[in-house]
């Protein structure tokens, strides 16, 4: 009852390759639809608030209840920062950052490099989103679920649909 037969072992390995094969087939497919630019859409309370490419920091601010929350200012060092829920107490990050200390920004900051994105400083318990990975895969989102921020890669947006011109600031 407890040996593993021929027709076990066939089983386990036709699971084991279709696993590798739909892996293989994902990867294949989000390749093709790329658009040869990556952009990470950050969502906050499931609203669509600021798009920023990956590539060249450029961004654009959405017309949201949101958009005076949002500190783009330092784009060109790939540092922006968005509200967060529970991201209030500051402290920690004032004292590496003069420019959110003395603009006294209250939110998260993210920092794009290297045509990645990652969470830099926020508050949340645990910090489990700051210990999230940098990244460039829409396999792999950027999720601050006590902070209510997603943050969404896309590498197949139409050329026509990012359009940085329309900045609100």
């Amino acid at each position: 009852m407890g040996d593993i037969r021929k027709y076990d072992w066939i089983l386990i390995g036709s699971i084991l390759l279709t696993g590798v094969l739909l892996f293989v087939g994902m990867w294949v497919w989000q390749t093709i639809r790329a658009t040869g630019s990556t952009y990470a859409q950050v969502y906050y309370k499931d609203e669509l608030v600021l798009m920023i490419d990956l590539d060249t920091c450029e961004y654009k601010i959405y017309d949201t209840e949101y958009k005076d929350m949002i500190d783009a200012s330092r784009a060109d060092e790939g540092i922006f920062y968005v509200p967060g829920t529970v991201t209030t107490d500051m402290q920690s990050l004032y004292q590496d950052d003069e420019y959110a200390r003395t603009r006294q920004i209250v939110g998260i900051k993210l920092l794009v490099y290297e045509g990645k994105i990652e969470v830099a400083y926020q508050e949340s318990p645990r910090d489990i989103c700051e210990l999230q990975r940098p990244t460039d895969s829409s396999l792999e989102p950027l999720v601050c679920l006590p902070n209510e921020l997603v943050i969404q890669i896309m590498t197949d947006i139409p050329s026509g649909e990012f359009v940085p011109d329309s900045i609100l600031e």
